[in-house]
């Protein structure tokens, strides 16, 4: 029986993949797998018997994925599993902004019969709560993965205008956004938007994506939304943008200390994927994908290592590796009868070897003798 150590509470669903020859506990000593959601595994030192990782979620910031490459621990996420909750959540954001519903909420609870009835001063004070409609605006939908592709085409159905920017979309993939304007340069999504929606992970060059020199060049009065991370967007930049009047509101999903106190913004306490249907997804996908590498040496929707699925042969090895060991891993093959399926990641690589019966120890010990390979695992 194998150990899948839970960190946090997972849903009930995966106990239908992990089923058989796996336990999934909250203690153990010696796990082959670890499932995560929001636990920060920076300060938390995995058991060497660890070989895999599966975030049920998309970020994994909480965990420190490079290091963990390291050690020959193959992190997963769970990217669009969560994208429908995501893509619902950033349209009651569009219209949270444009609709002062939640401003008008918070009024209305505090109000009493008095001199004048709770009714009476309904009827005075909704003019306090006017806002504007979305349809005929246009949408700028920064970042066309999973999620930005959804609300796109749901922004659409609601009668808006879509401009799109993503710098990693393949050219044949463009004729998809079918009445959308699909844009090279992402001035012109900002130039031209009544709204910005972001759906970008967060890395050193998306960090404030959103700063002083992006606000400017937009429309007066612009609405932004943030239901990704909440650092793609400068605390200071959008506080005083507010503050001027040229953001006229800011939605996210990321609250803090600098954003939760200023006129303006409406926090949402990071609810993207908070829904039973987006954790059951997660969960069972990360479980999936954990069960899959463990079994057969299948990467799929790792951070760190490389996508590599291949047909498994009666014996097959893994190996991971760091650096150009191709070559040298080539060689000891020389005269193996083997199917060799490889891939980097940056840095780091993935190596599926099939054979039709287990690597010899000597070509085992072999590789393992590689400089950079970091571990070789036979299944």
């Amino acid at each position: 029986m194998k150990n899948i150590l839970k960190l946090n509470e997972i849903s009930s669903l995966v106990n239908n993949v992990f089923k058989g020859n796996y336990e999934l506990t909250s203690d153990c000593n010696d796990p082959v797998a670890i499932m995560v959601r929001s636990f920060n595994m920076h300060e938390y030192t995995p058991a060497d018997s660890v070989l895999c990782v599966g975030r049920a979620g998309a970020g994994t910031n909480n965990i420190p994925v490079e290091t963990y490459a390291r050690k020959g621990i193959v992190v997963f996420n769970t990217p669009g599993a969560n994208a429908n909750a995501v893509k619902e959540l950033v349209l009651l954001a569009l219209l949270l902004a444009s609709r002062k519903v939640y401003q008008g909420i918070s009024w209305a609870k505090g109000l009493k019969d008095g001199e004048k009835t709770v009714a009476e001063q309904v009827e005075k004070g909704k003019k306090a709560f006017g806002g504007n409609e979305i349809t005929g605006k246009t949408l700028g939908v920064y970042g066309l993965g999973a999620i930005g592709k959804l609300v796109a085409f749901a922004a659409q159905s609601l009668g808006m205008n879509v401009i799109g920017y993503d710098p990693y979309l393949p050219e044949t993939a463009k004729s998809a956004f079918t009445g959308m304007t699909i844009v090279s340069d992402k001035q012109d999504l900002f130039n031209s938007s009544d709204y910005i929606t972001l759906h970008v992970p967060l890395t050193p060059e998306t960090k404030s994506l959103i700063d002083q020199a992006a606000i400017s060049v937009m429309k007066d009065g612009v609405k932004i939304i943030n239901c990704a991370r909440g650092e793609l967007v400068s605390d200071q930049a959008i506080v005083e943008a507010l503050s001027s009047g040229k953001v006229s509101a800011y939605v996210t999903d990321f609250p803090n200390a600098e954003v939760v106190k200023s006129d303006g913004v409406i926090c949402i306490p990071h609810l993207g994927a908070s829904t039973e249907e987006a954790e059951d997804n997660c969960a069972v996908m990360a479980a999936e994908q954990t069960v899959d590498y463990i079994e057969n040496g299948n990467i799929v929707n790792s951070v760190n290592f490389p996508k590599l699925k291949a047909d498994k042969g009666a014996a097959r090895a893994v190996v991971l590796f760091e650096g150009d060991c191709l070559g040298a891993i080539a060689k000891i093959l020389v005269g193996v009868k083997a199917t060799v399926t490889s891939g980097m990641k940056k840095n780091f690589g993935a190596v599926l070897i099939d054979t039709d019966a287990p690597l010899p120890e000597d070509i085992v010990s072999a590789i393992n003798g590689v400089e950079g390979v970091i571990k070789i695992r036979s299944i």
